[in-house]
């Protein structure tokens, strides 16, 4: 394996692979990314900071905000989001399901999340007819241990993942009722392991519910999710929960034409 890594460091170019490492630390900021930053981060002196956020701006994948004087990702960052979105097949086969899913459950949002590494990212929505609305965008980022999608996504890897994981987590709560205990998460894992499905009950986002199943591959993988969300002004607790058949026979449906054999 070393070998391996050591040919293929042979054919990288380290100033693009450094740029490109750049990107990805300024997408985990919520603010703009600093020529400081850039030097601690890449342990880099300043010129070479400059140098690579003044590449990236020219390429037109960083703007400078003149307020801070620090360097955001640009709005061409997304033409690539778009295209690896539409680049993924399961997007492709699962988007008509959910599409006659959310036809039976109009004040409710329909979702398709995926896993990638460590991240649960929502990649489609079908927003509800009905208003208030939650607020979405494709590659929203979903905590792992209080979403329906997350803990979906997460109960079916091993129990080492799921330990280093937890172990890595520095775990919030975003409503009163986000559970944060370390030991309390691996039994509800287990629980949605069991069970087959995932529930958010305003875990994540007060008043909104969420009841979501896997989709597997032919294999047996889990390789995506799917949900049906809503603000209980919209649809209750009780509402969500009464779905959760019907969200399963989809990701079903969904599993067995990408060549899953649940009865295998």
């Amino acid at each position: 394996m070393a070998e391996l890594e050591d040919k293929d460091d042979k054919y990288s170019i380290k100033a693009a692979a450094r740029c490109l490492k750049l990107m990805d630390y300024a997408t985990t900021l919520a603010r703009p990314v600093t020529i400081g930053d850039v030097c601690k981060e890449l342990d880099t002196n300043s010129n070479m900071a400059f140098r690579m956020l003044n590449t990236l701006a020219t390429a037109g994948y960083m703007s400078r905000d003149e307020v801070s004087g620090g360097y955001r990702i640009s709005l061409k960052s997304l033409l690539l989001s778009r295209s690896a979105l539409q680049s993924l097949e399961i997007r492709r086969i699962t988007m008509p399901y959910l599409e006659l899913l959310w036809n039976q459950f109009p004040k409710a949002n329909a979702n398709l999340g995926v896993r990638y590494e460590d991240a649960i990212l929502l990649i489609d929505r079908i927003d509800t007819q009905s208003l208030p609305r939650t607020y979405f965008t494709p590659g929203k980022e979903l905590p792992f241990y209080c979403s329906g999608i997350g803990k979906v996504l997460t109960a079916f890897r091993s129990n080492q993942e799921i330990d280093n994981l937890i172990a890595k987590t520095n775990f919030k709560a975003y409503t009163a009722y986000t559970v944060t205990d370390p030991k309390k998460i691996k039994e509800e894992l287990e629980q949605v392991r069991q069970e087959g499905v995932g529930r958010d009950r305003e875990e994540f986002v007060t008043n909104d519910n969420c009841s979501a199943a896997p989709i597997r591959d032919a294999h047996g993988h889990v390789i995506a999710a799917i949900s049906l969300s809503a603000l209980e002004t919209n649809m209750s607790q009780d509402e969500i929960e009464a779905a959760l058949p019907k969200v399963k026979e989809t990701a079903d449906r969904i599993s067995s034409l990408i060549g899953y054999d649940h009865l295998a």
